[in-house]
Order: C-alpha cells, then structure tokens, then sequence
C-alpha cells in the first residue's frame, strides 16, 4: 500500500493503465474514466516557460517521480509533497482538464529510462548525487480535483486551450488533492534514489 492521508484516495474515478518498455522508454497509456455525478479537474500537464521568449506553454510531457517509503516507484501526472524549508517564488500550479460525468479522458506518458526521482519543486541533481536502489512495483498515478470540494480554484489558462490552472489555497495540494492510482508488480527495476533532503510521503 502507499502512505498516503486517505482521504486523498478517492476511487471514484476509473484508471485503466496499460505500462510498457520500448526505445528505454517507459510507456504509460491510460485512460481515466468518470462514472460519478460531480465534474472532475484532472492533471494534465504542466506549465514551462520559454528561455528566451518568455512566453508560457503547457509541458504535458511533464513527470513526477519519487520512490516511496513503501519501496514503490510512485509515477505519473500529480504534484509531489513539497519541501518544508522551501517557499517558492512561483507557486507550483497544475494544469487540469474538466473531466464531466460520464466522460473520460486518454492519453499517453512517456518516461525515459533510467527512472529517477524528479519533481516539479526541484531541480535535477548531479549523476553522482543519486543512489540506485531496487524496487518492486511501479505505482501510475494522477491528481485531480472534485468541483465543489474546498481548497483550490480553477482558471482557465490563458495560453493552453481547454486546460485550467489550479490555485491551492493555504492548505497547499494536500488539502484538496485527490490521488488515483493503479500498482504493476516489477522485476529486476532500479531507480535513482536522491540523496538530498527529498520529500516522499504523499
């Protein structure tokens, strides 16, 4: 099982993945499925920024990853916990897609090997700042949030079409954050373990 507040988990949502290894690339095709009766934001991607231009865009390549205490590979669309000593300039805000009863969403993710840990909070470390370490299950996983629940807003994001910026409110996304996930059971895996004081309870 993976540590996390229940209350987060909520399988009112439907997640079908289908996981595979091609080109030491993982892929994660999936579909999520609302069969309830309230409207759903769920993680789709997340903003970047051009160097030079400046100018916003949606990432929907974009990954976190963490190895989790239960020795998971937690991966997927979903904001990972934040550092305590850290208080970003920036607040971190997903871009979600409006998931309406009885709609459902398909898409593709695709990690490139070797799997390491990375969040959006933090940058990459160096090679030699990482540590591998087997585990025994891959964990796929995506955020979303239930309209109506307290905690969060949604805005439309100006420069992504049909997609919605969450603003969490001072709870951060503990307090409003919903989890759902499917666990496939691994075989001679590793990943690159940070060594920095690197938050991993969700």
């Amino acid at each position: 099982m993976i540590p996390m507040d229940a209350s987060r988990y909520d399988p009112g949502l439907t997640l079908t993945c289908r996981p595979r290894r091609e080109n030491r690339r993982f892929i994660f095709e999936y579909v999520i499925f609302n069969p309830g009766e309230r409207d759903v934001y769920v993680q789709d991607a997340m903003p970047a920024i051009d160097r030079d231009s400046k100018a916003a865009s949606a990432n929907q390549a974009a990954v976190s990853v963490i190895h989790a205490p239960s020795g998971d590979a937690i991966v997927g669309k979903y904001v990972p916990p934040m550092p305590a000593n850290l208080r970003p300039a920036v607040p971190i805000a997903p871009l979600a897609r409006l998931l309406g009863s009885g709609q459902s969403l398909d898409r593709k993710l695709e990690v490139p090997e070797p799997l390491a840990e990375t969040s959006p909070w933090l940058p990459d470390l160096l090679l030699r700042q990482y540590e591998i370490t087997d585990i025994p299950a891959i964990t796929f996983m995506v955020g979303y949030w239930v309209v109506g629940d307290p905690g969060f807003g949604a805005m439309p994001a100006p420069y992504a079409d049909g997609l919605f910026r969450i603003a969490f409110g001072a709870g951060g996304p503990a307090e409003s954050t919903r989890l759902v996930n499917q666990r496939f059971a691994t075989r001679g895996l590793q990943i690159f373990r940070r060594t920095d004081d690197f938050p991993r309870t969700l």
